[in-house]
C-alpha cells in the first residue's frame, strides 16, 4: 500500500501545523517556528504539502549527511528489513551491532578507547557527556557558555543559557555556571589583547 505524500486532499501547511499544535506538546518549541509541513524530501532539499521547495540546512539536525533518501542508504535499510534482522534491541549486542562497533573502533587508537551509545538527539550525547565528565573529574560543577543552546532534557536545559526554554522548568541541574564565548578583540571580561586570548 502507498501512502499518499498529502492524505487530506488539498491541505495546507497551515492545517497540519494547527494540528500539530493540538496533539504535540509546546516542549519543543522550535517546530512552531517553521511554518511548514514536509511532505517530501530528496538529497538536500525539502518539499512541503503546498508544493514548495526548500533549501534544507537543518539536515535532521546533522544526521542527514548524504541527504535525504541517498539511494546507498535506502538500499542498506530495505537490506536489513528482508533479513529478518531484529531492528530494534536497546542496548543489547546483535552480530550487526558488533561488527558496526568493530568497523568504528577500527579508526580510534587501539586498546585507549571503547564507545558510549547514546540516544538518537544531541540532548542526549549532551547527557552523556555531562555525566561522564561529572563521574571521570569527581567534580559536581559544569560549565557553559552565556546563550548555548544544548537541548530539552533536564541537564542539557540546565546547561542551556536561553531563558525562554526553561522558565517554565523548575529545579533545573545545579552547579552549573555561565561564562561569555571567549573573545580575542572583544573579551568580554574586560581584558584584551593575549591576555584576553589565554
Amino acid at each position: 500500500m502507498t501512502t499518499p505524500v498529502n492524505p487530506v486532499n488539498q491541505a495546507t501547511n497551515q492545517y497540519y501545523l494547527d494540528r500539530q499544535d493540538k496533539m504535540e506538546s509546546n516542549v519543543r518549541s522550535y517546530p512552531r517556528k517553521l511554518p511548514l509541513a514536509i511532505a517530501k524530501a530528496q538529497g538536500c532539499w525539502v518539499i512541503d504539502v503546498e508544493g514548495n521547495k526548500y533549501l534544507d540546512f537543518l539536515a535532521g539536525a546533522g544526521t542527514l549527511a548524504l541527504g535525504h533518501n541517498h539511494p546507498a542508504i535506502n538500499q542498506a535499510i530495505q537490506d536489513v528489513l528482508a533479513s529478518g534482522l531484529p531492528l530494534h534491541t536497546l542496548d543489547l549486542t546483535t552480530p550487526l551491532k558488533d561488527a558496526f562497533t568493530e568497523e568504528l573502533l577500527s579508526f580510534f587508537p587501539q586498546d585507549k578507547y571503547c564507545l558510549q551509545f547514546c540516544g538518537p538527539s544531541g540532548a542526549d550525547a549532551n547527557e552523556a557527556a555531562i555525566k561522564l565528565a561529572k563521574t571521570y573529574t569527581g567534580r559536581g560543577n559544569v560549565i557553559a557558555f552565556s546563550g548555548g543552546f544544548h537541548g530539552m532534557t533536564h541537564g542539557s536545559l540546565s546547561l542551556t543559557g536561553n531563558l525562554n526554554a526553561k522558565n517554565a522548568v523548575q529545579n533545573l541541574m545545579a552547579g552549573v555556571q555561565f561564562m561569555p564565548y571567549p573573545h580575542e578583540y572583544r573579551c568580554p571580561l574586560g581584558i584584551g589583547g593575549q591576555a584576553g586570548a589565554d
